[in-house]
């Protein structure tokens, strides 16, 4: 059986983008800058860039949520000297887009920003104000604009994966991704900053040890306003403290040869990307059960040498990953 270390990585592998979808992600990106660009949009658009997670590498698929910023030159929007609504910033971008043909009923408000619903990819389009070279976007009320500043992440998280040898951002790719699986309420943005702040205090040798350090650690690092209510961060921090013991379970029966075991519980924690076996195995256990040489013992679980022989069957067509 392969170890349990390599079906972390495939884990990894299997939700990470691909070469292909990132030049789809570039080329979708260029055309969508060059429609909000267009100085007779009525937009008064001066710059467009990504960020979030596909600029800072931690996106997993499917794809979505890729963060667009679209800087706007707030005199052509002020009255007064006042900053616009940005309902009225929004509409005006929805309407834009959706009367292009690329774009034509493929755009929605989703707060506080307009997203881009793609065959296979979103864009969420975030109309921004820069004022004295600070970024502002539409808050969740749109009642105003609100400070942000997404290049510092970027930049920090960056600089905490070169420490670690260029793996902090897999852990991040495999946290986000349990975080999707299990539907929990975490902004993404929030699972790089609590690595950050891991990361810079611990180091670790390997995917499955940086996973853990994330779990064991999280929760001295959650800050409760990035939840939507109290009530969902405490909650958060129970699910994390659940699977911090089970993860933990899980190394001590790795060191104890118990592979099956702990892939189980692994597989509990993050679901159908998570390979119990890699191809190699599946492909050799499929052929020894058509020609009835699989077996199985309660220790060694599936085994072309150990345990108790199963039927052969020729029309096996489930899941033994």
């Amino acid at each position: 059986m392969s170890t349990l270390l390599k079906s972390i990585n495939d884990l990894i592998e299997n939700i990470s983008v691909t070469d292909r979808q990132e030049a789809n992600i570039e080329a979708a990106f260029e055309n969508l800058k060059s429609s909000l660009t267009n100085e007779d949009n009525g937009l008064s658009v001066m710059d467009v860039f990504l960020n979030g997670s596909y600029e800072r590498d931690t996106i997993i698929r499917p794809l979505d949520d890729i963060d667009l910023f679209a800087v706007i030159d707030e005199s052509d929007y002020c009255i007064n000297g006042i900053d616009p609504k940005p309902q009225t910033v929004l509409t005006n971008f929805k309407n834009y887009l959706n009367g292009l043909n690329d774009y034509k009923d493929k755009v929605i408000q989703d707060r506080p920003c307009v997203t881009v619903v793609l065959s296979d990819k979103d864009f969420d389009v975030l109309p921004s104000l820069r004022k004295s070279g600070a970024l502002y976007i539409p808050n969740e009320a749109l009642d105003g604009w609100i400070f942000t500043d997404p290049k510092t992440l970027t930049n920090s998280l960056s600089d905490v994966n070169k420490k670690r040898s260029y793996k902090v951002k897999d852990i991040v790719k495999a946290v986000k991704y349990w975080k999707r699986e299990n539907k929990q309420n975490i902004p993404s943005f929030h699972v790089e900053q609590v690595a950050i702040n891991i990361f810079n205090l611990y180091d670790f040798t390997n995917s499955e040890e940086g996973i853990r350090l994330w779990f064991n650690h999280a929760e001295g690092f959650l800050v409760s306003s990035r939840f939507k209510s109290y009530d969902e961060y405490d909650k958060f921090k129970s699910k994390i403290r659940s699977v911090k013991d089970k993860l933990n379970e899980a190394k001590k029966l790795d060191d104890e040869k118990e592979v099956a075991e702990a892939k189980k519980i692994w597989k509990d924690i993050f679901g159908k990307e998570f390979p119990a076996l890699d191809k190699d195995e599946a492909k050799s256990f499929s052929e020894s059960l058509s020609n009835g040489s699989l077996k199985h013992s309660v220790t060694a679980g599936l085994s072309t040498t150990v345990g108790t022989a199963l039927a052969a069957s020729k029309g096996f067509y489930g899941e033994i990953f």
